[in-house]
């Protein structure tokens, strides 16, 4: 684990040779890389006697394209395919682009399907709207599967299942099937509660798409039919995603996201007191999600919540605090009685999320905008999610570390603080409630913008962008800081010096006030900027967590203000008497390293995943004793990981920007790649610090790749990654270096593309186009630290 902390440290002495280069353009070269990618398939059915029938895990998904369009599709979730596939009806109904992918599907019998192309696509949580998968999926022409399940369940009312959001609420009705997600895209929603059912019923495993059902289920049918479903890609595709989310590309906005701003600009308006009232940003002028019947639903959600409430007395307590809270600040509403009888409107489920790492709230209501009515249409099939204005929050972290004087605080209640128009409330976000199981149950109307909506996150923070355009005119730079330093609810700011830091935090908190918005819990490194803050309005808390979503991670970083230091907090789950290829994945999803800076440590668990796969296990059979000690090794060492600490700032100021360079490497292995950033710092008294800004880490593809062509991926890799730092930190390209130790690589940068094969010719023209190939330089391998993070090592 020494080599984690080695990365951290400073390198002050760099052997490096300037490679001599034509001045040479490759902006005009188009070339499309398509390379084979062969699926192997085996689909199998079989009939047995038993009286039971298999239960197989799906979900109702919203898929869409480029455009923002929309469908909701069936899904089947099968942790044993290494491809997604998606139906050719599907993929034409949602106008998605394809792309060329030569393969062939084999089936039983050796029958031979080929594929032909794969499509792009994103899929959207039916329940927490913030979670968005990115999906790559193979057209196929044929049937994905029969209809699941083989026939229709008795869903009868499982104890242990009552109460939970499922992500197919209709399982236990036979369906087609659009949509195969395979394990790149399970890795990513597994979350790790699972109920395990008695005997005969079907087990519960937590996702990020809701509760999925499988097992078999007690029947007395004597003949059923099994589908069995395998697939494989190289693995490079399945492991790609997991652990990295890299920023999306400047674009243009779609029709569909041009709809939703022109919706906003035109409707938005303020109240007396200058709180923004908007409207639902609808993507039809005649929503059909008002048609289909939607109370009884409601209604029969708002029956189970009751029944869990009998066996957890405390969440019920909680629940009912809330609800009082949002009658209590009018964010809700009764109905009137001669209003009930309304035809046409909307009634949203509701349950708790529990969020133990909130300083404030525990229990937050999250409202099902996804739950379908008796016509298969949603709320949020409708709404249009907007386009995407948040900053990355890796972005925010590299550029708070520039500032010498930090604060954070957060919106309280931020969607909350957001009215939406009466109409649109009264039609759109009607729910049902009792305090008492004992009492009539009752209509309520939400009068804020809704946690659970699709277009919430969009609407919050287009109106906090909103309040800087509107009240920042006086005060530009905090306008700016607001557009730029808020994730979601979250400030992380800072300046040079206290006054400075002290007078923006003021100006910003002054024009939040404007529209209604509360900063609190605010949190500094130093005393000073404490004391300017009202103790009501200072955190409790001296450590912050820094994560994408909020939930729980085994490995997160928290910030401590007291040090102004990064700690990594490592809470590994209890190893299990049985390791499956399962839990091993399941323990290694939940790490987060956004910014690898602990990315030997990540790169060996990537390896291990890759290793595991060519064991070619199911998904539950206990892993091998070889691979068992070495699992045990990454989490042993994993403990030492608590021990590393980052200095927040780097020792930057905002008028030292001439002394201010990023020098990238990169290095490759024939298990690794990876692309390291460090700051390098002139300091007034001509000092030279170095300071780790970023990490990234790929696992090399299995089949066999020369190690010329995996450095040159190792380039591509950094190219992306300087490009990333270079505009959160402002960098301008004469101060941005990088360092390969591959001479090969260097001649292929500094010749005509053309020249090259397609694999290396696509590559070239991608990493000139984010750093020149003048910027490109030798470095000797003994100086050349992505060495570390590029092999295993143990090696």
């Amino acid at each position: 684990m020494g080599s984690s902390a080695e990365l951290l440290t400073e390198r002050k002495e760099i052997t490096t040779t300037t490679i001599e280069t034509s001045h040479q353009s490759a902006s005009h070269c188009n070339l499309e890389e398509r390379e084979d990618i062969q699926v192997n398939s085996m689909i199998a059915s079989h009939h047995t006697t038993k009286q039971g029938i298999a239960l197989l895990a799906t979900a109702m998904v919203s898929v869409r394209n480029e455009q923002n369009y929309t469908m909701v599709l069936r899904a089947l979730i099968d942790q044993g395919s290494q491809a997604s596939f998606i139906s050719e009806r599907a993929a034409q109904r949602l106008r998605l682009k394809k792309q060329p992918a030569r393969g062939t599907v084999v089936g039983v019998g050796s029958t031979r399907t080929n594929v032909n192309h794969v499509v792009q696509f994103q899929v959207s949580s039916q329940d927490a709207t913030h979670f968005n998968l990115p999906v790559k999926a193979y057209v196929m022409s044929k049937q994905l599967t029969t209809k699941i399940p083989a026939r229709t369940i008795a869903a009868n009312h499982w104890s242990h299942l009552e109460g939970l959001n499922l992500a197919d609420p209709s399982y236990y009705a036979p369906g087609s099937i659009d949509l195969l997600l395979g394990v790149k895209e399970y890795a990513q929603i597994l979350q790790p509660d699972l109920i395990k059912g008695p005997p005969g019923t079907p087990s519960a495993q937590k996702t990020n798409l809701g509760w999925i059902l499988f097992g078999e289920v007690d029947d007395n049918a004597q003949q059923d039919t099994f589908l069995v479903m395998h697939q494989q890609v190289e693995i490079d595709e399945v492991l790609k995603s997991i652990w990295e989310v890299d920023t999306d590309t400047k674009r243009r906005l779609t029709r569909e996201e041009q709809l939703c701003e022109k919706i906003y600009a035109k409707t938005h308006k303020r109240t007396e007191e200058g709180r923004y009232m908007v409207k639902l940003p609808f993507n039809t002028d005649r929503p059909r999600c008002t048609q289909g019947n939607t109370r009884d639903i409601a209604k029969k959600r708002l029956l189970q919540l009751e029944r869990r409430f009998k066996k957890m007395p405390k969440l019920k307590e909680d629940y009912t605090n809330v609800i009082k809270e949002y009658l209590r600040l009018q964010h809700m509403e009764e109905v009137p009685e001669k209003e009930k009888e309304k035809e046409k409107c909307v009634y949203l489920p509701h349950h708790a999320v529990l969020r133990e790492d909130k300083e404030s709230t525990k229990t937050r209501l999250v409202f099902d905008a996804s739950c379908k009515g008796s016509n298969n249409v949603s709320l949020n099939d409708e709404l249009l999610v907007g386009p995407p204005l948040q900053e990355d929050l890796r972005n925010l972290i590299i550029r708070w570390r520039m500032k010498g004087i930090c604060y954070m605080s957060d919106i309280q209640k931020m969607y909350r603080q957001i009215l939406v128009f009466p109409e649109d409330a009264d039609t759109y976000q009607r729910i049902l409630w009792r305090s008492d199981a004992s009492e009539d149950i009752k209509e309520y109307r939400i009068l804020r913008v809704t946690f659970g909506t699709a277009s919430a996150p969009y609407l919050a923070v287009r109106t906090l962008h909103q309040i800087a355009d509107d009240e920042g005119k006086n005060h530009p730079k905090a306008a700016q800081i607001i557009k730029e330093d808020f994730y979601m609810d979250d400030l992380m700011g800072g300046a040079d010096t206290v006054e400075e830091a002290v007078t923006e935090a003021k100006e910003v908190d002054e024009i939040v006030k404007k529209g209604g918005f509360t900063l609190t819990k605010w949190a500094s490194n130093n005393l000073d900027f404490m004391q300017s803050i009202k103790p009501a309005d200072r955190s409790r808390s001296a450590h912050f967590n820094l994560n994408i979503d909020g939930t729980v991670k085994a490995l997160g970083i928290k910030w401590n203000m007291g040090t102004d230091k990064f700690k990594y907090e490592v809470i590994l789950p209890t190893i299990q008497a049985t390791v499956t290829k399962r839990s091993v994945l399941s323990d290694i999803q939940k790490l987060f390293d956004p910014l690898g800076w602990i990315a030997p440590s990540i790169v060996m668990t990537k390896i291990l995943i890759q290793k595991l796969w060519l064991e070619r296990l199911n998904w539950d059979d206990k892993i091998s004793s070889h691979l068992l000690d070495e699992w045990l090794t990454i989490r042993s060492d994993f403990q030492q990981v608590n021990e590393i600490e980052v200095d927040r700032w780097i020792g930057t100021t905002s008028k030292m920007s001439d002394n201010l360079q990023i020098h990238g490497f990169c290095d490759a292995s024939m298990q690794a790649y990876a692309a390291l950033v460090y700051a390098r710092i002139k300091t007034e008294d001509g000092t030279i610090r170095t300071k780790l800004i970023a990490a990234r880490t790929r696992v090399a593809p299995l089949r066999t790749i020369s190690l010329p062509r995996l450095e040159l991926c190792g380039a591509l890799l950094l190219a992306r990654l300087l490009k990333q730092v270079a505009q959160a930190m402002r960098i301008p390209s004469s101060q941005i270096f990088a360092w390969t130790d591959s001479s090969i690589v260097l001649a292929w940068l500094a010749g005509d593309p053309h020249k090259w094969k397609l694999f290396v010719a696509n590559r070239v023209v991608e990493i000139v186009e984010n750093v020149h190939c003048n910027r490109w330089h030798h470095v000797d391998s003994k100086s050349n630290p992505a060495d570390i993070a590029s092999r295993d090592t143990k090696s």
